[in-house]
């Protein structure tokens, strides 16, 4: 077969996929502004059994950028692995359109019985071909939750049914210190910042009154995507945002997808070097 390199879909692919990388880094911008500002005061409150809490108070509400360029990065991504998937069928047919393109989708799935269902979209494209979009699949992955592709699969659909995304505060780390005589029971509340904002329980035991210098702490504050299930770390087993802050997992989640699309490009072109791997 000719080799085909001037492939529409192809071209779509790399731009949809290579603006998506833009989205991506232009919300970690916005994120890094806004927080960078201190979007939010630090309050104490304490009742007469000695029982506190510091809060998060929020001064300034989180951009509206920042949930339109995660919808704009997320719908680049998804379509730019669809037109590859396309552009790959063509490759490998000589065709185009390709045969059963209209059913073509680049498949994520969570199940065994997922795999089953998509790949009946997959029937025209050759079996080392197939072989290798069944290896990257979410269910195969050693930590499914911790798989791009799974990634993805969750954030595209929550903006499917929630548009623009629901983003939240989240509660990175807290610094600073405490007189451990007279603030017993200090508990961080790790995680989104709720309606309250309390990020610090304690109770005072000292008679003296609350001072800087019974209680000095700060928060690093951050933002990630409203009702996050935090999934056992790799490592630790600690329940943990599958990799880190909301931008680190978008930058990771969009290098694997354009490695997986361009891995694959590279399978078509060249099926001679891949033959057996069915």
């Amino acid at each position: 077969m000719e080799q085909m390199t001037l492939i529409r879909e192809l071209d779509m692919s790399r731009a949809r996929i290579k603006r998506a990388h833009e989205n991506i880094k232009e919300f970690a911008e916005v994120v890094d502004e806004y927080i960078g500002r201190r979007p939010a005061d630090l309050a104490a409150d304490l009742n007469e059994l000695g029982q506190g809490n510091l809060r998060a108070v929020r001064r300034e509400p989180i951009p509206i950028e920042l949930p339109i360029l995660l919808g704009e990065a997320l719908q680049n991504l998804r379509a730019g692995l669809d037109n590859c998937l396309y552009a790959v069928a063509i490759i490998d047919s000589g065709m185009n359109p390709p045969p059963g393109g209209t059913k073509l989708q680049w498949p994520i799935a969570l199940t065994p019985k997922e795999w089953r269902e998509n790949k009946k979209r997959l029937e025209h494209l050759s079996p080392h071909l197939i072989a290798a979009l069944h290896r990257i699949q979410p269910f195969q992955a050693e930590w499914p939750e911790w798989n791009c592709l799974r990634i993805l699969h969750d954030l595209a659909r929550l903006d499917r049914h929630r548009s623009p995304h629901e983003l939240c505060m989240w509660l990175e780390e807290v610094k600073g210190t405490y007189d451990k005589e007279a603030i017993h029971n200090l508990a961080v509340k790790e995680g989104p910042v709720g309606e309250d904002g309390v990020v610090v329980t304690f109770t005072k035991v000292s008679p003296e009154e609350l001072s800087p210098q019974m209680l000095s702490l700060n928060v690093v504050l951050g933002i990630d995507v409203q009702g996050l299930e935090l999934s056992p770390h790799p490592s630790t087993g600690q329940p943990s945002r599958p990799w880190g802050p909301l931008d680190n997992r978008l930058k990771g989640m969009c290098k694997a997808a354009e490695e997986y699309a361009e891995g694959l490009v590279d399978m078509a072109q060249n099926p001679d070097a891949w033959l057996g791997d069915e």
